[in-house]
């Protein structure tokens, strides 16, 4: 038989276990994930562990439990934004999504979650309606002191026996532990978040010089053009080896070299555009803060700088170094892609190249010019005019959610039509410098690939994993007819290096040796354009560990899961 007292603990049990639950789904849902769905012994006690984590303040709240459970609403709001990514995304509640965010902007968001916001902002206020109606109702606000100090204490304990055996025992990686266990994980992301953000300045390279100087003197106009290319994958150029016609134009240029063995120096932006302008390698991201960009060796040899980028330097909350080394070039250009609508504008990569030929045609003045691209970003219909629509069907007809690939052969095509118009842009940059008649080359390299059905027939993995797709990357080579004349050493040496394997280590002292540029610290054995060449190490930056990996490492774990 029931009675008051049995009524009102089984209340707060309910309450209790409903509030509790509402807190630690995201937690739940990685680890069922995490386990190939299914729950294992380890993924219960980390659950377990989880869960010691919100009860470890508990004392500092006995005379009123609920507001410690109200100050939770925090993480309540959110959580239906980690589930939504954990879900269609696989992306965990950690640094791992914090970093997510803080790279991108309102147009980004709006075409990865095109078609579902408005249910997404329900779900989140029914969630968060829920939870206050549990706390609020929930039958218990003072707790006895022993009780709440017990629980904190017994939490405490187990939390630092678990911290030694794995800290200083095991001397596992703190960001690594602390990343496992939600919601402290999100704590520990947002710690580390602060961390890197907090240090995101030029002030240790602000005395640095290269003292870079030219090592010969050329009578005719120098122009050398670098274009950063984004998430273009290398096998889906023709030019490649791809069996569709995806660049054309740059297929019938005699004159182009291409790598076949070029790996970027990460799968993510921020990190591998450093290693391409700056000496940063995986081993060495420091140096990034620590010196000055190729730009300022240029101008130490005379050249009139210029950055142009179809990307924001506004919208993006946070963009690492990229944007501050830009913003050294004697001229610099940013585009602006923001609508207050939510919609990315249809201002493709073209809008470039009007402010290029202005630029080139302005003086005589030898230069040196980065191009930052849009590429083939997502989406991929919206990163290419209609008269470039040639694969299909593709999502400028049906258009593509980020969260539905039930459709692929759409969104590879449109993928395909984004590499055309890719081609396109190259061969436009390489005929305005080819107009100039200048000892010139136009290099092309992309930031890093896209993982786009190689593991899943219905799975789009965008480039939040380092793998063969995304680090693989297309590397390209124009020079014009005066700069072979000028260099035909460095010629037969790009031509004699192609074949080795090349890494976004060799980009910035290639791009300096091409140009014929000295300083100090000139390693030869880096520049494809030298005899004394040496194989890269090929070896990339692995933002979830935070640590320099090797590229064949990383393929021979792949071949062996399959």
């Amino acid at each position: 038989m029931s009675t008051p007292k049995t009524d009102r603990i089984r209340r707060i049990v309910v309450f209790v276990a409903g509030i509790l639950l509402l807190l630690m789904i995201p937690g739940i849902m990685n680890e069922y994930q995490q386990g190939n769905h299914r729950f294992s012994e380890d993924s219960i006690k980390r659950l377990f562990l989880s869960l010691l984590f919100v009860l470890l303040p508990i004392v500092f709240f006995y005379r009123n439990i609920k507001l410690y459970l109200y100050i939770l609403t925090i993480l309540i709001v959110f959580t239906p934004l980690f589930v939504y990514s954990l879900l269609l995304f696989e992306v965990k509640p950690n640094f791992e999504l914090i970093f997510l965010l803080l790279q991108s902007n309102f147009s980004e968001m709006a075409e990865i979650a095109k078609g579902r916001v408005g249910w997404f902002l329900i779900i989140t206020l029914l969630y968060v309606v829920l939870y206050l109606v549990l706390v609020k109702k929930l039958p218990v606000k003072v707790i006895p002191f022993k009780t709440s100090l017990i629980i904190s204490l017994v939490s405490a304990v187990v939390v630092m026996v678990q911290c030694y055996r794995y800290l200083a025992v095991r001397q596992q990686n703190q960001r690594d532990f602390f990343g496992r266990y939600y919601p402290v994980s999100i704590i520990n992301g947002i710690a580390d978040a602060y961390t890197v953000i907090s240090r995101n300045n030029l002030d240790g390279a602000k005395h640095f010089s290269f003292h870079a100087y030219k090592k010969d003197t050329i009578p005719a106009r120098q122009i050398y053009v670098f274009i950063i290319g984004e998430t273009s994958r290398f096998d889906r150029w023709q030019i490649n080896g791809y069996h569709r016609a995806t660049s054309p134009r740059l297929k019938q240029r005699k004159d182009l070299i291409t790598f076949p063995d070029m790996i970027s120096g990460s799968n993510l932006t921020w990190l591998s555009v450093p290693q391409m302008i700056t000496r940063a390698s995986p081993d060495d991201m420091d140096r990034e803060f620590k010196e000055k960009s190729f730009l300022s060796a240029f101008q130490d040899a005379g050249f009139k700088t210029v950055w142009l980028s179809s990307q924001s330097d506004r919208e993006i909350l946070w963009q690492g170094t990229i944007t501050l080394h830009a913003k050294t070039a004697d001229v610099v250009y940013f585009c602006d892609t923001y609508s207050p609508m939510l919609e990315l504008d249809n201002k493709f990569d073209e809008r470039l190249l009007p402010k290029l030929d202005s630029i080139v045609h302005a003086d005589r003045q030898d230069l040196f010019i980065v191009l930052h691209t849009m590429g083939n970003h997502w989406a991929y219909s919206r990163r290419y005019p209609g008269r470039f629509d040639l694969f299909k069907p593709s999502g400028q007809a049906y258009p593509e959610k980020a969260y539905d690939m039930t459709d692929r052969e759409s969104v590879s095509n449109s993928y395909d039509n984004s590499i055309l118009y890719a081609d396109y842009i190259i061969d436009s940059v390489i005929h305005m410098v080819e107009e100039q008649e200048a000892v010139s080359y136009v290099s092309f390299l992309s930031d890093h690939g896209e993982e786009i059905f190689d593991n899943n027939s219905e799975e789009l993995n965008f480039h939040k994993n380092a793998c063969a797709a995304t680090l693989h990357v297309p590397f390209f080579l124009w020079t014009s007819e005066r700069y072979r004349q000028h260099y035909p050493g460095k010629m037969q040496a790009m031509i004699n290096n192609r074949e080795k394997k090349t890494g976004a280590d060799n980009v910035f002292f290639t791009l300096l040796d091409l140009a014929n540029i000295d300083f100090a610290g000139m390693d030869e054995t880096k520049s494809i354009a030298d005899p004394a060449f040496r194989a890269s190490d090929q070896r990339y930056y692995d933002p979830l560990h935070r640590r320099s990996c090797r590229y064949t490492d990383l393929l021979r774990l792949a071949a062996n899961s399959h």
